[in-house]
């Protein structure tokens, strides 16, 4: 199976979620292939999560590596509470508006017990 590099596109999206100032940060690093997303690192739970089989793979190695892991784990203070006050640094305001949620099922698998849910905010 050979795809073409015009064929296909990969982003990664590196988020930082602020609750209360920085008093509680969530970091999200997020890799898509053509527009779905395969896998996040979510530092909630301290782990990658395969979104799709594709990037169950990925996951499992970069979970494995311990160097990657620690690196991983230390984005919410080096990349988002860095931000966090380069931001407050400059000027720019906390949100203002009323956040919109909504709960979706992230992926269904009958052979599992468990099913996952997205809250997104």
């Amino acid at each position: 199976y050979t795809v073409e590099p015009a064929d296909y596109v990969v982003e990664e999206k590196g988020e930082c979620h602020y609750m209360n100032g920085t008093q509680r940060v969530r970091y999200l690093d997020r890799y898509f292939y053509n527009q779905e997303e395969i896998v996040y690192f979510d530092s909630d739970v301290g782990y990658y999560i395969p979104k799709t089989e594709f990037g169950r793979p990925d996951a499992e190695y970069w979970n494995k590596n311990k160097d990657i892991m620690e690196q991983k784990r230390a984005e919410v203070q080096r990349f988002c509470v860095h931000n966090y006050g380069v931001m407050e640094t400059i000027g720019i305001p906390g949100r203002r508006v009323q956040p919109v949620i909504k709960i979706s099922l992230l992926h269904e698998d009958p052979h599992l017990e468990h099913h996952m849910l997205a809250c997104n905010v």
